[in-house]
C-alpha cells in the first residue's frame, strides 16, 4: 500500500501506487497544468477550468487527495514537498510525448486550458500511464537544489572563462563569488541527499557523492529502481557514438560524475578506467580520444552499480 497519513511513499511501492490508483475510483483527484504566472486545474466533478495562482490558493479550495501533472517546474517543487507532508499524492505523466500525441490526435493547439484536459482525458484511459512522482518528499528539495546547482556550475564555468580573457577586478571577485556559492550548494545538496536512501547506501557502498550524483537519483531514481537495463541505457544515452546529437541533462551529467571518479582516482573506477585507457590506445587511438571513450565505460560502470543498489 501507498503510506501517505505522513506525507511518505515507499519507494517499492511506486508502481504498486498506480495499480491502487487503477483499481479503485480515487476522490479528489484535481489534473494540473502548470502555467507561466497561473495554474489551471480541472477536477473529476466538473469540466470548468479553474485558475489559481499558486499551489497554496489550490489546495485550499479544492482539497485534492491526488494531484496529477505531466511535469513539476523547478521552482514549484519545494512548494509541493510541503503539500506531500500533508499527504497528498502527486502523480506524473511517465511519457510527455503522449500528452503532445493527443494534442495532435484532437486537432488542438498546445495551450495550457487544452494540456489539463488531454491530461484528464489520458488519466482516465490509462491510469498506468502516470506513477508517483517522487518516493519520498525529500526527493523534490533535492531536486529543486540540484536544478539550481546545474544552472550555477554553468555560470561558475562562464565566469571562469570571461576571467581568461581579463584581469580586471570585477571579473576576479566574480569567479571568486561563483566557485564559492557553488561550494557551498554543492555541501548543502549532500547534506540534503543524504536524507535519500538510495543516495546514502551509494556514498556508503560505492563512495560516490555529490551534486550530480544527487541529481541523477532525485531525478531517476524511480528508472533505476524499475526500468530493465537495457533501457536505462537508452534512457542515460550510453549508446555509443552520438555523431551530432546532443546529450540530455541526466547523460552529461552521468559522465560528469565518471569523470570525477577517474580525476580522483576513485579505487574502483579508477581501475575499470585504466583497463579501458590502455585497451583504446592500444587499438591506435590518440590519448584525447581513448581517455573520452574510457570515462564513458565508467559511467556505463556507474549506471548498472546504480541500477544493482536501487534492485537491492
Amino acid at each position: 500500500m501507498i503510506i501517505v497519513g505522513f506525507g511518505v511513499v515507499s519507494v517499492g511501492c511506486l508502481m504498486r501506487g498506480v495499480a491502487l490508483v487503477s483499481r479503485q475510483a480515487v476522490k479528489g483527484v484535481v489534473y494540473v497544468d502548470f502555467g507561466r504566472n497561473k495554474i489551471y486545474a480541472l477536477t473529476d466533478e466538473s469540466n470548468e477550468i479553474l485558475v489559481f495562482n499558486n499551489q497554496a490558493e489550490l489546495v485550499e479550495k479544492l482539497r485534492p487527495a491526488v494531484i496529477v501533472l505531466d511535469n513539476l517546474p523547478g521552482k514549484q517543487q519545494s512548494i509541493a514537498a510541503e503539500l506531500a507532508k500533508t499527504g497528498i499524492l502527486f502523480l506524473r505523466l511517465k511519457d510527455l510525448k503522449k500528452l503532445s500525441e493527443e494534442r495532435k490526435n484532437n486537432s488542438m493547439l498546445k495551450s495550457d486550458e487544452n494540456d489539463v484536459v488531454m491530461l484528464k482525458t489520458l488519466f482516465h484511459r490509462n491510469q498506468g500511464d502516470f506513477l508517483p512522482l517522487y518516493g519520498m518528499p525529500e526527493e523534490l528539495t533535492v531536486r529543486e537544489l540540484t536544478e539550481l546547482w546545474v544552472q550555477e556550475a554553468f555560470l561558475k564555468k562562464v565566469s571562469k572563462q570571461a576571467r581568461t580573457n581579463t584581469s580586471h577586478p570585477i571579473a576576479i571577485e566574480i569567479q571568486k563569488t561563483h566557485r564559492r556559492l557553488v561550494e557551498k550548494l554543492a555541501e548543502e545538496i549532500h547534506r540534503e541527499a543524504l536524507k535519500l536512501p538510495l543516495y546514502r547506501i551509494t556514498f556508503e557502498r560505492l563512495g560516490l557523492k555529490g551534486p550530480t550524483l544527487a541529481y541523477l537519483l532525485s531525478h531517476d531514481g524511480w528508472a533505476l529502481k524499475t526500468l530493465p537495463r537495457e533501457k536505462l541505457i537508452l534512457r542515460f544515452q550510453m549508446t555509443g557514438r552520438r555523431k551530432r546529437r546532443k546529450r540530455n541533462t541526466k547523460s552529461k551529467l552521468l559522465i560528469m560524475l565518471a569523470a570525477s571518479a577517474v580525476l580522483n582516482k576513485h579505487p574502483r573506477y579508477h581501475e575499470v578506467y585504466r583497463g579501458y585507457f590502455e585497451k583504446f590506445e592500444a587499438e591506435g587511438n590518440n590519448r584525447k580520444k581513448a581517455y573520452w571513450k574510457a570515462t564513458l565505460r565508467v559511467a556505463e560502470r556507474i549506471l548498472r552499480d546504480l541500477h544493482s543498489l536501487a534492485k537491492t
